[in-house]
């Protein structure tokens, strides 16, 4: 995507808003802002401006919990109840959460899923590039940049077929 005329320099209106929105994905689902910056080739200090004007750290922490996080509380619920120890939350409210879970359509629930498993597949091709130098770490990066647009029309398609 070219960025202007001359191929550098400032982004237009509708590819600083693209860019803003793949940014600030990448950033809530843990990338640093370095990698973001050689996945969208956005500079750190644009990226850093985003995430304090769009409040980009509390939509991560929302992002945060998965139903692997709702496994991990029923499962300490548990653990607290077998050792005696008075549990943090209450039965009733991790049921609750469990139930709104099953009730997710079976296209959303594949969604969440598929994006947890894309993006540990994410994290392992950042270090594959971090690990490598060159030709070599343009080529990974350049694979996950294609793949990552696939992969949202995937996730799209899934989450809009209500």
């Amino acid at each position: 995507m070219e960025t202007t005329s001359k191929g550098k320099g400032r982004m237009t209106a509708a590819q600083s808003d693209y860019k803003k929105s793949q940014a600030k994905d990448l950033f809530v689902k843990g990338f640093s802002l370095t990698n973001i910056s050689e996945i969208l080739g956005v500079g750190v200090k644009t990226l850093g401006n985003w995430r304090e004007l769009h409040s980009w750290e509390n939509e991560k922490e929302l992002f945060a919990i998965r139903p692997t996080e709702i496994k991990k509380l029923i499962l300490q619920y548990v653990l607290d109840i077998r050792d005696g120890k008075k549990p943090t939350h209450k039965a009733d409210d991790l049921a609750k959460i469990s139930a709104a879970f099953d009730r997710m359509d079976d296209d959303r629930k594949k969604a969440v899923h598929t994006m947890e498993s894309f993006d540990a597949f994410s994290q392992f091709m950042v270090v594959q590039a971090g690990n490598n130098t060159g030709k070599k770490r343009d080529d990974i990066l350049e694979q996950l940049q294609a793949i990552r647009v696939h992969f949202d029309k995937y996730v799209n398609e899934l989450v809009s077929n209500d």
